[in-house]
C-alpha cells in the first residue's frame, strides 16, 4: 500500500483495466455495427420483400374515384394502408387469382384486417369473390403514368401505399403473395 495516498498500486492497475474492459464492453458494439453498416451488410430478416420505392411516390394530391364515382378518401389518421392494383386488360384469370390471393392475405391479417385496404383500378373479373375491405376504383391515367414499372400485360403489377397516400413498395407481376403477407403484417404491427 502506498502511504501517501493511501492506495495500493495494484489495486489502482486493477480497477483501471475494469474501467477499460468496461468501456470496451460498451463501445464494441457500436464500433462492431458501424463497420457492418459502412460495409454494406444488414440483416436478411429485415429486409422488404417488396420492392421499395426511394423516394417514395406522392398519390395523396391526385382525385381518385371509386367505381361508383364517389371519391375516394385519404384517411391518414386511420393508419389505414392500400394495397393498389392497376390491372392490364388482358389480365383474366390471373386476376381472379389475384383477388382470391388479395382476399386470403387480408384475412390473415386478422384483428388489424382492418387497417388494410385493396383499391382494384379496373374491370372486377365477373367470377371474382370481392371481400368487405375491396374496393373498386375507377382507371386514373394520372396515377397510372405515376406508378414506376406497371405492367402492360399478362398479370398485374400490385403497389403498397402508405397511410399518408405515398406509393412506397412495388411488387412485380410474378411475386409470391406471401412476400407481400409477410410484409404487411410487419407494417401492420
Amino acid at each position: 500500500m502506498n502511504s501517501e495516498t493511501g492506495f495500493d498500486p495494484a489495486v489502482r492497475r486493477r480497477n483501471r483495466i475494469m474501467l477499460v474492459a468496461l468501456a470496451a464492453l460498451f463501445l464494441l458494439p457500436f464500433v462492431a455495427a458501424t463497420l457492418l453498416h459502412l460495409s454494406g451488410w444488414s440483416p436478411q430478416d429485415t429486409r422488404n420483400r417488396g420492392e421499395l420505392l426511394e423516394p417514395p411516390v406522392p398519390l395523396s394530391d391526385l382525385e381518385l374515384h371509386q367505381a361508383d364515382g364517389s371519391i375516394y378518401q385519404w384517411a391518414p389518421q386511420e393508419r389505414r394502408w392500400q394495397i393498389a392494383v392497376l390491372p392490364p386488360p388482358d389480365c383474366g384469370a390471373a386476376c381472379g387469382e389475384l383477388i382470391a390471393g388479395l382476399d386470403k392475405v387480408w384475412r390473415l391479417q386478422g384483428r388489424r384486417a382492418d387497417r388494410l385496404q385493396v383499391l382494384w383500378f379496373g374491370a372486377v373479373p365477373a367470377d371474382a369473390v370481392v371481400f368487405r375491405n375491396f374496393v373498386p376504383m375507377r382507371p386514373d391515367a394520372t396515377l397510372a403514368q405515376r406508378m414506376p414499372g406497371l405492367a402492360s400485360s399478362g398479370a398485374p403489377t400490385v403497389y403498397l401505399y402508405d397511410p399518408a397516400g405515398f406509393l412506397v413498395m412495388r411488387y412485380a407481376p410474378d411475386f409470391d403473395l406471401a412476400d407481400l403477407r409477410a410484409d404487411i403484417a410487419q407494417l401492420l404491427k
